[in-house]
């Protein structure tokens, strides 16, 4: 038997008892109860079990035809086995009383007598089935949204690898355009970044690996510049077992690099880290460029990653001022 059907039997027997018992309340206030929780003999516990497993049909037929039929919607059939199924069941119960245990009681009272818990044994039945149904359509739908949200992380997080390739093979061309000396360090370092992001970057990473990585991509940006660029880094706190998704932080650097003036007044990031909260910072002074019209990903992509990862746990904040672009971010991990 399977578990539900196990399950069902189980609620059934504790819900026919409480019936019974309910139905019985008059006579127990009384005290002379007319319904015994414990059988006294062996007559009586065959008479209990016969009992059971008779109203158990009731509830039983009506629960298994919904779990075959009511996915689809295929009425014709749970009808057709609810009048032909009960209906035979009463009167292979009433034969049987009739037969096996000599009762001379008429098929019509026999009938009044047992309609009652009958009937509670259907209703019970089709609640139970509705029950275990509504939880399932719950369940499946968790499990849709699992999957959605996994296969959207999924792809945001491939839209960083483009976005960032097709940036750095743009400035490697610059270089070796130039005829740069840097053109060669400038491949080995994004052969660095990309394996990085193709072959170590798991689900999470360990925040030092990150970060590690965040100087790798500014050391590589640096090198298409003709003048020093300032970069201004600092960290507080420990990085010790604190793990974060990757890629998350470097759409902020990027952003800097692309639309930032970096020759007049630099790129200052900061990192506050702690085992319950990190927080991080960075501020560039803004460009006199237009924005690129094809780009934009970059921060869309990880307000809509922070939504999904940190549902409730994220503060985030740009400030757009007239000189200095800044991008604040305070996770919570505990």
């Amino acid at each position: 038997m399977e578990k539900r059907q196990l399950l069902l039997l189980g609620c059934f027997v504790a819900f026919y008892h409480l019936i019974h018992i309910v139905y019985d309340m008059p006579n127990l206030v009384h005290g002379s109860p007319g319904f015994d929780w414990l059988p006294e003999n062996g007559r009586a516990w065959l008479t209990r079990i016969g009992d059971i497993c008779f109203y158990f049909l009731f509830t039983f037929i009506p629960y298994w035809a919904l779990w075959r039929w009511w996915p689809e919607r295929a009425w014709a059939y749970i009808a057709l086995v609810l009048v032909v199924c009960l209906p035979a069941i009463f009167l292979i119960r009433y034969w049987m009383e009739r037969t096996g245990l000599g009762s001379r009681i008429r098929l019509r009272t026999f009938f009044l007598n047992h309609l009652f818990y009958a009937l509670i044994s259907v209703v019970f039945g089709i609640v139970f089935y509705f029950i275990r149904w509504s939880r399932h359509k719950e369940l499946q739908q968790k499990d849709l949204e699992i999957q959605h949200r996994q296969s959207e992380l999924s792809f945001l997080r491939s839209q960083i690898n483009p976005h960032f390739l097709f940036n750095s093979l743009n400035n490697i061309y610059s270089l070796v355009y130039q005829g740069s000396g840097q053109a060669l360090t400038a491949i080995a370092g994004l052969s660095d970044l990309l394996r990085y992001m193709l072959y170590d970057a798991s689900e999470k990473v360990p925040l030092a690996t990150e970060m590690d990585y965040i100087r790798k991509y500014i050391g590589l940006q640096q090198l298409r510049f003709d003048h020093p660029v300032e970069v201004h880094m600092k960290t507080d706190g420990t990085m010790a077992g604190v793990v974060i998704p990757p890629l998350l932080l470097i759409p902020f650097i990027e952003n800097a690099f692309k639309h930032g003036d970096l020759g007049n007044g630099g790129l200052s990031i900061y990192l506050d880290s702690g085992p319950k909260k990190i927080y991080f910072h960075c501020t560039n002074r803004k460009g006199s460029q237009q924005k690129d019209p094809g780009g934009g990903i970059g921060l869309e992509n990880v307000k809509r990653r922070l939504s999904l990862l940190y549902p409730g746990k994220h503060v985030f904040s740009m400030e757009d001022g007239p000189i200095h672009f800044s991008i604040n971010l305070e996770l919570r991990h505990d």
